[in-house]
Parts: C-alpha cells; sequence; structure tokens
C-alpha cells in the first residue's frame, strides 16, 4: 500500500524551467508540511495519539487519491482541515454507535435514556468535567467545531482562521461567539461550573 509516509521520500521540490515561476505546491507538498498542524487538529477533537495517526493516515489515502487540482495552497490547506476535522467527527460517531449498542445489549432498560452524555469513551484519568466538555464540543456544528478548534487549540487568530477557510474574519469571530455561547450554556446544564 502506498502511504504518504512511503511517497515522502520519493517527494522532490517541483521547480520549473528557468526563467519560470516554480510551479504550485501539490496537495501532498502541503500535506507533509502541515502534518503536525492537522495532528493537533485532531487532538483538540478528543483524539488521542493513536487515533490522531490513524485519522491523519486515513487523510493521507484521501490526498493520495484527490485529482481535484487546486489553485492556490489556501484552497488546499481549507481542503485538508475539512478532511480532517471530517474524518475525526466520522470516527466519534462511530465509536458512538459502537458504545451504545454495547450499552443497551447489557442494558435494555436505559433504551429510553439514552442520550448523547453516553457517548464518550471514558479515558482513565481524565476528570469528569473533562469528558463533559469533549462530549460538548463532538456535538457541535461542523462549522463551529472547526472554528473552535483552530481557534483554541490551534492558537490561530481570527484573520489566520478566514485566510485558511477562505471566510471573512467577522463570519469567524461569529461563529467562534455562538459556539461558546452553545458550550457554556450545554456545559452548565451537564452540571459542569464555569
Amino acid at each position: 500500500m502506498c502511504t504518504v509516509q512511503n511517497r515522502s521520500r520519493d517527494s522532490v521540490e517541483d521547480v520549473g524551467p528557468a526563467g519560470r515561476e516554480p510551479s504550485p505546491p501539490r496537495l501532498l507538498d502541503v500535506f507533509l508540511r502541515e502534518h503536525e498542524h492537522l495532528r493537533r487538529i485532531a487532538a483538540g477533537m478528543g483524539m488521542d495519539r493513536a487515533d490522531a495517526d490513524d485519522v491523519l493516515q486515513d487523510v493521507s489515502i484521501q490526498v493520495l487519491k484527490n485529482a481535484v487540482p487546486f489553485e492556490q495552497e489556501t484552497g488546499m490547506m481549507k481542503w485538508l482541515i475539512t478532511t480532517t476535522v471530517n474524518r475525526c467527527l466520522t470516527e466519534h460517531r462511530r465509536r458512538f454507535r459502537h458504545s451504545a449498542s454495547r450499552i443497551l445489549r447489557r442494558r435494555p432498560d436505559m433504551a429510553e435514556g439514552l442520550t448523547a452524555d453516553c457517548g464518550g469513551a471514558d479515558r482513565v484519568g481524565l476528570s469528569e468535567e473533562l469528558e463533559v466538555v469533549r462530549r460538548t464540543l463532538v456535538e457541535l456544528d461542523p462549522s463551529l467545531l472547526l472554528a473552535v478548534v483552530l481557534r483554541y487549540f490551534c492558537d490561530m487568530s481570527s484573520n489566520e482562521i478566514a485566510k485558511a477557510l477562505e471566510w471573512n474574519a467577522s463570519t469567524v469571530r461569529c461563529r467562534l461567539r455562538e459556539a461558546r455561547m452553545i458550550l457554556a450554556k450545554k456545559v452548565v446544564q451537564r452540571g459542569v461550573e464555569p
């Protein structure tokens, strides 16, 4: 199987003929350069190191399969960030379905009371409040979650987020505000004091 790690050794910087501009960067080159940034995004979405590696491996396969040409690097970054976030959300949904079915097999009396509160994977050593916050983050709308992860887990400014996602800076700030309000309300409802 050909993966990004295998192809990275063969990757050579594409330099145009003398007197011409070098060709635009390829998606694979941008992925390799921004790999740690994408890992932080996955970690910010609740993935541990092994899960983040799995997510980035899936993203690397999508990079290799992607046939859509990008004109600018910002389009590539937007695609990489969106693909990483979507893959993390898919992994969280898969875990919830698996966890929910296991709980229902053990305790059929819980079928009526099964809510998103049962969805997070319990991790040894994490406080109950952290799990509530993590589950609440996963429940956010993907566009709000994307803005929150980039701002608070990747330390990007609203202008940097706007540039990476091709949004207006004011749109980023509005989505961040909306996400903070939703998160605060849900966390308080679940018994975690701010």
